[in-house]
């Protein structure tokens, strides 16, 4: 089903998804180093759903309204760096 996203707000949407699950899960991944293991299924689980959320809100409307955008693990994985180093970039410039 297609909504009445351009091509280029889907790409924008997807890409945003990413960053921002990515940028969650090295949060995680932070949080962890300094948690004791007993804390990790309670640390997991908010951060869970706050990716969860933040997936079907961006990534999945996009791919929704373009299947073909969909990233391979690759991909996936590019778009997460391209994206940070962004952000890195211009909160340079802040």
């Amino acid at each position: 089903m297609r909504t009445n996203l351009s091509l280029d707000a889907a790409k924008a949407l997807l890409d945003g998804g990413i960053d921002a699950t990515s940028a969650l899960n090295c949060a995680l991944k932070r949080v962890m180093l300094h948690s004791p293991e007993d804390d990790y299924t309670d640390l997991k689980k908010p951060f869970g759903r706050a990716m969860a959320g933040i997936l079907a809100s961006t990534v999945d409307v996009a791919l929704q309204a373009y299947p073909e955008l969909k990233p391979d693990e690759d991909a996936w994985v590019e778009i997460a760096r391209k994206c940070a180093a962004a952000r890195a970039c211009n909160g340079l410039n802040d």
